[in-house]
C-alpha cells in the first residue's frame, strides 16, 4: 500500500512520501504497479517505489522489501515515463534513454545480460545498428516493450506464450 504498514485496506489510503496531512508534499504525475510493487513519477521528474523488492525492483540498490516510497537511485529528475512489470521496472528519461533494474533472468532488462540490477542500468535500442531513442515503455511479467523516437516496436525478455511478437 505505500502506507508503512502490510495491512490489506478495502478503501483508498494515501501513500507516505508523497503526502503530509491534507497537503501534498510530492505532487505524482503517473503511476505503476507491477506484480507486489508500485512505481510514481514525480512532479520534478523523479521516481519513487514501494513494496516487494526480492530482485531489486525497487531500484534503490538493495533486495529488502519498502513500506513507503523511496526514490529509485540516480532517477531524483528528468524522467517523463516509469512502468513497473513482474519482478523489473523501467523508466524513460526525458532525453528518450531507457534505463531498467531488478530481476533479469529472461533478459527482460534488454542490456544483452540475465544479471539482474539493484538499481537502473541503460537500456541500448538501436535500429540498424544506430543507437535511438524510446519515446514509450511498457513492462510486462518478465518482458519489455518500448517504442522508438522513430515509430518502431521493439520487445526483449521471455517468449513462452509469443508475447515479444516474432
Amino acid at each position: 500500500m505505500g502506507d508503512g504498514t502490510t495491512a490489506p485496506r478495502a478503501i483508498p489510503v494515501h501513500v507516505s512520501g508523497f503526502t503530509s496531512g491534507s497537503g501534498f508534499t510530492s505532487l505524482v504525475s503517473a503511476v505503476s504497479a507491477g506484480d507486489q510493487h508500485t512505481c510514481a513519477l514525480t512532479d520534478a521528474g523523479g521516481v519513487k517505489c514501494w513494496g516487494y523488492n526480492v530482485s531489486g525492483q525497487l531500484g534503490d540498490g538493495f533486495t529488502s522489501p519498502r513500506l513507503t516510497a523511496n526514490d529509485v537511485a540516480g532517477l531524483s529528475s528528468g524522467v517523463s515515463a516509469v512502468s513497473a512489470g513482474g519482478l523489473h521496472t523501467c523508466a524513460l528519461t526525458n532525453a528518450g534513454v531507457l534505463k531498467c533494474w531488478g530481476a533479469n533472468g529472461n533478459g527482460q532488462l534488454g542490456d544483452g545480460t540475465t544479471t539482474q540490477r539493484l538499481s537502473p542500468t541503460n537500456v541500448p535500442i538501436t535500429v540498424s545498428g544506430i543507437n535511438v531513442g524510446v519515446s514509450a515503455v511498457s513492462a510486462g511479467a518478465s518482458y519489455t516493450c518500448a517504442l522508438t523516437s522513430a515509430g518502431g516496436l521493439k520487445c526483449w525478455g521471455s517468449n513462452s506464450v509469443g508475447q515479444l511478437g516474432q
